[in-house]
């Protein structure tokens, strides 16, 4: 067995940077970065009005209730026909550009207007209520870096700086094949006693949720040939993952064929629980990476090492789980010889971080994945952890109940 972190090491170094492609930005939600974004422009372009109100200049209002005349109103839109002069105002709508001469902004609440004369009811500071050229982003700076993720204020962003398109990682491809005689797909026809692959429909999602353009080959039978013929449909992917046929049974033959007919077995067997039997390799010069066949292993092992993979290759710049400090909520007791990832759920008590085991910790019991959002890493050995115990946890759930 090789540590987590090897394994992971050696997966990494195999993986390409894939090429970079250009996109339209409402195609870019959710892509990685392949360039960095430097600004041509001051946002905002000009001096402008945070609110409606009256542009004033401030040495003109020492004291509350004075009153000064409306030379013009400016609209969001439009701009000033003049310079501001002494003892005037201009009526002014949020985003209109401040006249020349105008220090100040007072809201509109803030004032009483009739017969083209205004009251100025509460002496404003100099520069209120005014947004300046270049405030949020100057021309020449670096506004997004490569590798950084696009999200919808990011997108914002580039809009704001008139780039219709951008320069982003591209999604892998990855081939998604279960195996065994055991399991069926969805709709087929079979025996009550035969088990459904819900990790192909996992594995699926996992990718998709991680940038990657899944390629389903279906379920392969305990037979070379079958087996074979099916990793032939991936000979386009950036990557395969496999579910099953790595562990130590007469039928788990996806090891066997990595070390076959030119294909290469980098290591077999990882030091965690769940998910030790896993694999990597290549099969026909692809990245392989053979997870187990349980299910919260086949999940487990996904986060530690496919889902890096797929976001390097992405050119992502954070490839890992966010990791966490949490205190216990209740007493647990370790008992494993290997590096432990139990799932856990992650809350927000008052100030403190909290978590807890979701229940049963079986790696078949999938659930234990579904109520959780993170995997409490507890080192080997045997141990009870006491209540308020501080451990670490690797997040992995969208939705935290903070």
């Amino acid at each position: 067995m090789i540590p987590v972190e090897k394994a992971r090491e050696i997966i990494l170094s195999a993986m390409p940077v894939l090429p970079a492609e250009r996109v339209p930005i409402h195609d870019a939600l959710g892509r990685f970065l392949a360039e960095d974004i430097i600004s041509t422009l001051h946002i905002p372009p000009f001096d402008n009005s945070a609110m409606d109100g009256y542009a004033v200049r401030t040495a003109d209002v020492s004291s509350a209730g004075t009153t000064l005349e409306v030379s013009e109103v400016v609209p969001a839109g439009a701009f000033p026909c003049r310079p501001l002069e002494p003892g005037r105002a201009v009526k002014i709508m949020t985003g209109a550009p401040i006249p020349q001469g105008a220090d100040a902004v007072v809201r509109r609440e803030d004032t009483v207007e009739a017969k083209g004369r205004v009251r100025i009811q509460k002496v404003p500071d100099r520069h209120e209520n005014i947004r300046f050229q270049g405030e949020d982003i100057p021309a020449g700076q670096r506004v997004l870096s490569a590798g950084q993720r696009l999200g919808a204020a990011q997108i914002g962003v580039l809009a704001s700086l008139r780039r219709p398109f951008v320069m982003v990682g591209q999604r892998p491809v990855v081939a998604v094949l279960a195996t065994g005689d055991e399991v069926v797909d969805l709709g087929e026809q079979a025996p009550e006693q035969a088990i459904v692959s819900s990790n192909s429909y996992t594995l699926i999602s996992l990718i998709r949720e991680t940038g990657g353009t899944p390629v389903y080959l279906g379920i392969a039978r305990d037979q070379h040939s079958d087996l074979k013929a099916r990793l032939s449909w991936a000979c386009r992917a950036d990557l395969i993952l496999t579910s099953g046929g790595v562990s130590m049974g007469d039928y788990d033959m996806v090891r066997e064929i990595m070390q076959k007919d030119g294909n290469s077995l980098a290591f077999w067997t990882v030091d965690m629980k769940p998910g030790k039997p896993v694999a990597f390799g290549t099969l026909m010069g692809i990245p392989t990476i053979g997870l187990p066949g349980n299910p919260v292993s086949t999940m487990t092992s996904f986060y530690q090492f496919a889902r890096p993979a797929l976001l390097a290759m992405q050119g992502a710049r954070n490839i890992l789980l966010p990791r966490v400090r949490a205190s216990l909520s209740e007493a647990l007791k370790n008992r494993s010889d290997r590096p432990h990832y139990i799932r856990g759920i992650l809350e927000r008590v008052g100030d403190e971080l909290t978590v807890r085991p979701t229940g049963p910790q079986g790696s078949g019991i999938l659930t234990s994945m579904a109520k959780g959002n993170c995997f409490m890493v507890l080192p080997r050995g045997m141990v009870d952890l006491e209540r308020g115990t501080m451990v670490e946890c690797e997040v992995f759930g969208s939705e935290l109940a903070f």
